[in-house]
């Protein structure tokens, strides 16, 4: 079996950041648009009061909102743990340059 092509490692903590900001904005948008179902679907429910359906709309709704609070809860460790594994490099990164004598 041939030796993989060993290559480079690299760690770039600004494109981490980016990273973290971008899903930071994906939350804050996802939040946004999970809201744009809550009137249509509230006055449905209103309109159809009595029916089956009015309870079945309101127990979409009442999932999709979970749906939208797990996804964002999900962007935001994920984010978190960007940031974290920039500070965890730089970090390490400092100790071993101050460990060579370098830095």
């Amino acid at each position: 079996m041939a030796d993989p092509d060993a290559g480079t490692t690299g760690v770039a903590p600004s494109a981490l950041d980016k990273a973290a900001l971008a899903l930071d904005s994906i939350a804050t948008e996802s939040t946004a648009a999970g809201k744009t179902a809550d009137d249509s679907t509230g006055a449905a429910a209103s309109k159809l009061s009595g029916w089956d359906t009015a309870n079945s709309l309101r127990a979409a709704l009442t999932e999709w909102h979970e749906q939208v609070s797990t996804l964002n809860t999900r962007l935001n460790q994920e984010a978190g743990m960007m940031r974290q594994t920039h500070t965890n490099y730089v970090g390490i990164d400092s100790v071993l340059a101050q460990s060579f004598g370098g830095r």
